[in-house]
């Protein structure tokens, strides 16, 4: 039987699934920002003139697309203070601990950034040349047509694929819970072994995941014809 008391707050385990949910959004939401900018970035540097920071931005891209997500966990876990330690050994910085919620986002980040590359590099490239050119004859600086052209219009064209990509975090943020994270999947899982009601409190996390995601597909439904209502013919040519 499903016992509601199981989730009561306090006398049962609901603070703690409440705050293991927390946490995963904490680290899903602090991974994704800082991975979008990552990605932003290496999509840059894919399609930079200069070849070395092509052949980085790409390098990159292909390490963390092709190697699993949970080793890349463990080696930013284990490895990432004794990395540190080495490059501020020199400025008379000592022991350094990294906890792991900061190896896990830093973690998550790179890998969402890897990905994340590969969606800017499809939408920088899906503005059209013309607007591009147009605005340079008006006189506006690389810089500027960036920010001012290419970049607003670009953020439209890769919404359905970030919006996939946050997904993508949320699932992927459990795997924290290998490094030592009390997230929302560890605590269902503590639960369970305190209470031997394994079934009740995965169901019960499947279920809020299974809303989550469905959230945000009806966010991205909702939200996602604006972006492109005022490009007018231009929307349904690049669509």
């Amino acid at each position: 039987m499903f016992d509601l008391e199981l989730f009561a707050w306090g006398s049962g385990w609901g603070d703690e699934l409440v705050h293991g949910l927390l946490l995963t959004f904490e680290a899903a939401f602090a991974a994704y920002a800082l991975g979008m900018l990552i990605g932003l970035a290496a999509a840059y540097g894919e399609l930079s003139r200069l070849r070395p920071l092509r052949w980085l931005a790409k390098g990159y891209g292909l390490v963390f697309r092709s190697v699993p997500e949970l080793l890349i966990i463990f080696l930013f876990y284990y490895g990432g203070a004794f990395a540190l330690r080495t490059l501020l050994s020199p400025f008379g910085v000592g022991r350094i601990d990294l906890s792991a919620f900061a190896a896990g986002v830093a973690a998550l980040a790179m890998i969402q950034g890897a990905y994340a590359s590969q969606i800017f590099r499809g939408a920088l490239l899906a503005v059209p040349r013309g607007l591009i050119e147009a605005a340079r004859s008006l006189g506006l600086r690389r810089w500027q047509v960036a920010i001012k052209v290419t970049l607003p219009l670009a953020l439209r064209y890769a919404f359905a694929g970030l919006v996939n990509l946050w997904v993508n975090v949320i699932k992927t943020t459990p795997l924290l819970a290998a490094i030592g994270l009390e997230d929302f999947v560890r605590a269902a899982d503590t639960a369970g072994q305190n209470t031997k009601r394994y079934f009740a409190f995965f169901l019960a996390i499947l279920v809020v995941y299974l809303a989550i995601s469905a959230g945000t597909l009806w966010l991205q439904r909702r939200y996602g014809e604006r972006l492109f209502r005022h490009l007018g013919p231009l929307a349904g040519e690049r669509r």
